[in-house]
């Protein structure tokens, strides 16, 4: 780590600057990350399998970086190369660590870890590592210096309801939100932990790269793509008693143990994160992991880098995210919601940073110092302090005398008509028609007819009734997530013709 880090300030990177680093589960990227905190470099991490050159420019110039470290993407060989040629054509005839480009004016270091591939213009991470020598190393910045809570990375939200922004974080924040998940979660020194989810997720990383600091547990993370390949090898070989995944990748993980007749008798706990938990994934844990004695379900946070709201309790955990932990707080406000909660409180969800700290804001300077963070989500929370999630405020939908349409019911009951794949409910603005956006099982379905037999499903059981339709191919997602304002794009710029 600390040659990596004399390497990268060798090569003309000074402490502050920002280095997005794209790629995933391998050591080099885990020490990558390490390296960059150790020379005071500030870190971002991010998924290396970009849709087009446009998202990458979006990032690079968004988060002002002055380096770019790129990891192999499951796409085509030099995939981020061809695509940094294509957003900046001067790199082919420019030194290294001296990119001088118009798209992107702060970019000056291209550090490719495909070692079979050199190009004009880019160190390769050996190249970086043999920079170092111990005398570089000995000139490391003296991190006893640092302040705790300076700016330790930056990193891009999730972008599913609404275009990702970049939040700051520290290194109090990284480790001690760590290791109050850590402990939340029993990770001690006794057993070990896999996770089969990637690493660019800040709020993993953040969990399995810093907990053999923090709790002296040992960590193992597959290459996640899209399932990790040496799962089930791992997991039998360390004897892995917690395995780290969400509801998707686990659901997929389960079908193949079936398929093969594999057994993991070593794993006790299961940890998901990131969205509900089906009840008949609940089951199949249950039925396939014979030992498996607790299962939690987690909300991860970007701006906490985080999971702070957890439960492993069996009567809420199909329906809440759960609870908040020691060492962060929540709380509910009030939306003006026009809808009966029985005793249960419903707002968007705010949160303190972990205890101790305050929330650097996002970009471009990181200087808020805020006491709370308004996530964007509506909850409700029950008597007990169990949370479930509904929506994104920016999703929600009101009538005309200011109650909100209960969109989540209205797409449930619509998916249950059996010539829908997936359903989702919007409006453009407040007052307007209500739109239902449909995937169709199969093109041969009579759309006509499909509308017709929705509307008159949601009238008879009660429900609002969309009075406009679109059919898609398939919603927009990030990471398996429907962004639902892309939804409300497509349809105002008529990508989406509605009927």
């Amino acid at each position: 780590m600390e040659m990596l880090a004399a390497g990268l300030l060798s090569s003309g990177l000074e402490p502050g600057d920002r280095v997005l680093i794209c790629g995933s589960n391998n050591a080099q990227f885990f020490t990558s990350t390490l390296a960059c905190a150790r020379g005071g470099l500030i870190f971002s991490l991010i998924n290396p399998n970009f849709a087009n050159a446009s998202q990458l420019h979006y990032a690079l110039k968004k988060g002002e970086f002055r380096a770019i470290i790129c990891f192999p993407a499951n796409k085509e060989a030099e995939f981020l190369n061809n695509l940094l040629n294509e957003i900046a054509p001067e790199l082919k005839h420019s030194a290294k660590g001296h990119l001088s480009s118009k798209a992107l004016p702060k970019l000056t270091h291209i550090i490719m870890a495909e070692e079979d591939h050199k190009h004009a213009g880019t160190f390769t991470l050996s190249e970086i590592f043999g920079r170092s020598n111990r005398e570089r190393i000995e000139k490391l910045p003296n991190f006893e210096d640092w302040s705790t809570h300076q700016l330790a990375a930056i990193q891009f939200t999730t972008g599913t309801s609404a275009p990702a922004k970049l939040v700051g974080l520290s290194h109090y924040q990284l480790i001690n939100g760590c290791r109050v998940a850590a402990e939340a979660i029993g990770v001690d020194t006794t057993g070990a932990l896999c996770c089969a989810l990637p690493l660019f997720k800040i709020p993993v990383f953040a969990l399995v790269a810093l907990a053999p600091f923090v709790s002296g547990t040992r960590v193992l993370f597959p290459s996640p793509s899209p399932l990790p390949k040496f799962l089930f090898e791992s997991i039998k070989k360390h004897q892995c008693a917690q395995l780290l995944t969400n509801a998707v990748a686990l659901r997929l993980v389960l079908k193949i143990a079936l398929a093969r007749k594999i057994e993991l008798p070593s794993v006790k706990t299961v940890i998901l994160i990131g969205e509900r938990v089906p009840l008949d994934l609940l089951k199949s844990i249950a039925k396939q992991f014979q030992n498996a004695n607790k299962i939690f379900n987690g909300y991860m946070l970007t701006e906490v880098a985080s999971v702070p709201i957890i439960t492993s309790e069996e009567t809420s955990v199909v329906k809440n995210v759960g609870k908040p932990l020691r060492g962060f707080t929540i709380d509910i406000v009030d939306i003006g919601a026009n809808i009966p909660t029985a005793n249960r409180r419903l707002g968007e969800l705010r949160i303190r940073p972990v205890d101790g700290s305050r929330f650097l804001g996002y970009g471009p300077t990181f200087d808020e110092q805020l006491e709370w963070i308004n996530t964007g989500d509506i909850v409700v929370m029950d008597t007990s302090g169990g949370v479930e999630l509904l929506s994104n405020k920016e999703d929600l939908i009101f009538d005309k005398s200011g109650k909100i349409i209960e969109h989540w019911t209205v797409e449930k009951a619509i998916c249950a008509y059996d010539q829908i794949k997936g359903a989702q409910i919007i409006a453009l603005a407040k007052d307007a028609p209500l739109i239902a956006v449909l995937v169709l099982k199969t093109s041969l379905c009579d759309r006509d007819v499909v509308k017709s037999d929705i509307q008159s499903l949601c009238k008879n059981n009660g429900l609002p009734v969309p009075d406009m339709f679109a059919f898609a191919d398939d919603f927009p997602r990030i990471n398996t997530k429907i962004q639902k304002y892309r939804l409300r794009e497509m349809i105002k710029s008529g990508e989406l013709k509605t009927i």
